[in-house]
């Protein structure tokens, strides 16, 4: 009995362990298993073996089945006997070549099935835009015309502009644009989104108007007069162009009220555009400023007012909010054009269990200025009267209260909103419904309002989750809101947000 080397030992033991008894002969039988266990027992410097037999690899054994382990085992055996012989046997070769070349063959039938697609889609976009091409090189005669409205040397040369589409294509929706200052162009985007009233917090700096956030943010150039005042002024004025046909006797230029001027809006020149002015600042020294500034509107007739009888609504709405007087704003009796933002905490109508809107017809969810239901008369008699006294100061910026609580003083005639805070006065949302408690205290201060004839607005709305900020907003719709507190123009004015269920899209 010979004894095989260290490395001779070690490769029969790897030979043994992959093998079975349909490769080799001699290991094949039960003894033959026995012994080769015996030989994993011993440590390879004390197996002793006889000369290695040749063995073959049968075709049938090597069928692609089995496990990948199997497999394995397999490509150990040919690496075994090409070592041993140096060459593959001849009845191995065959299988050999069906494995390797079979993933090559399917690898190059998906790529030859990707580059017929990518053709097709080629061609077919190649014949697209050729086709394109011819039907541009052969117009109709409407096309024609088309292509060539308003453009220099034709017929039609400066008809390509109406002077009243700036908004032509724009459609106005009752949503505040909040914060807008904010906005990369402000109230640019608010108006080409549709919002019909956008909000500017207001700071005095030496008898100048500035906007932003806080009052350490201010820059020299972002004032109240470039911002709000000179664009409305330019787009109002473009909405009601002053050409040598106006006026006439059908449509004279005056008086106004029998003429009513075009709003911001083209598609509907009847929709006023309401800015919120913030008053951050000291009250009555800021309203000074602000009264100053406001100037050009007046002249130009363009702002909602109060002629000590009615109210003329006109294309710009000025309304006061934060720290702004409502003594101050309310001072003249027969006219004013700055109105007053209400809290809505104080107007709640908590009489009764109001029903769902979607149930039951509620006359006043909707408010009439002219309606019943609007103490105009009242209000304006006690707000003159001297014996009064008045609540000065009171805004929504800074959300205080006090003892003074009578909300009767509050009318169309020197107040324009309705607002709270929706976290303050409704509370927060635990699992992304409101209770029943919370709806009925929404419906009870929108219809306390409506009474009132005044318009609701929340502000400090959830905005995420999106599917929770979106079934807020079409609550409130359904509710009864007047305008639609917003940080997302886009959404809010361009996708059915109703359809929003889900929490994070």
């Amino acid at each position: 009995m010979s004894f095989l080397s260290e490395r001779g030992s070690q490769d029969c033991l790897l030979r043994s362990h992959f093998c079975d008894d349909s490769v080799f002969g001699d290991f094949g039988s039960s003894s033959a298993r026995g012994d080769e266990n015996d030989l994993q027992r011993k440590p390879p410097h004390q197996v002793a073996l006889g000369p290695i037999e040749p063995f073959t690899v049968v075709n049938s054994n090597l069928k692609d089945r089995g496990s990948l382990f199997s497999r394995f085992k397999t490509f150990v055996r040919i690496c075994m006997c090409q070592k041993q012989n140096g060459s593959t046997p001849p009845n191995l070769k065959p299988w050999l070549g069906r494995t390797l070349s079979r993933r090559p063959r399917v690898s190059k039938c998906v790529l030859y099935l990707v580059i017929a697609y990518l053709s097709i889609l080629g061609l077919i976009h190649f014949f697209g835009s050729l086709l394109d091409a011819l039907e541009m090189r052969f117009p109709d005669d409407i096309d024609w015309v088309i292509n060539r409205w308003g453009q220099v040397g034709e017929l039609t040369e400066g008809f390509g502009q109406w002077l009243t589409d700036a908004t032509g294509d724009v459609h106005p929706v009752n949503c505040h644009s909040h914060n807008d200052y904010w906005r990369s162009v402000p109230l640019y985007a608010a108006v080409r989104a549709g919002c019909s009233g956008a909000e500017a917090n207001v700071w005095l700096v030496d008898d100048e108007l500035y906007v932003d956030h806080k009052r350490d943010a201010l820059t020299t150039n972002r004032t109240l007069q470039n911002l709000y005042i000179s664009p409305l002024l330019d787009l109002i004025g473009k909405q009601n162009p002053l050409i040598k046909y106006h006026p006439d006797e059908d449509y004279p230029l005056y008086p106004p009220e029998e003429n009513p001027l075009n709003g911001v809006f083209d598609v509907d020149p009847t929709q006023t555009f309401v800015l919120l002015i913030d008053f951050k600042s000291s009250g009555p020294a800021l309203w000074q400023q602000l009264d100053y500034q406001l100037t050009p509107f007046r002249e130009k007739g363009y702002l909602t007012h109060f002629n000590g009888t009615a109210i003329v609504e006109r294309p710009i709405t000025i309304v006061g909010t934060g720290n702004a007087p409502f003594d101050l704003l309310t001072a003249n009796d027969t006219y004013r054009d700055v109105f007053f933002d209400t809290p809505l905490q104080e107007m709640a109508d908590l009489s009764s269990q109001w029903p769902n809107p979607n149930r039951a017809q509620d006359s006043t969810r909707g408010h009439d200025q002219s309606g019943p239901d609007s103490p105009a008369s009242n209000i304006l008699d006690s707000r003159i009267n001297p014996a009064y006294n008045k609540p000065a100061g009171r805004g929504q910026g800074k959300f205080v209260t006090t003892t003074f609580s009578n909300a009767s003083i509050y009318g169309p005639f020197n107040s324009y909103y309705a607002s709270t805070s929706f976290t303050k006065s409704i509370g927060h949302i635990w699992g992304s419904r409101l209770t029943q408690e919370q709806l009925q205290l929404i419906r009870g201060q929108i219809r306390g309002a409506h009474q009132r004839g005044l318009r609701v607005r929340y502000w400090s709305l959830p905005g995420w989750p999106i599917g929770l900020r979106n079934h807020i907003w079409h609550i409130l719709i359904r509710e009864g809101v007047d305008m639609l507190n917003v940080d997302d123009l886009r959404h809010a004015t361009e996708r059915d947000w109703r359809k929003t269920k889900g929490w994070w899209y």
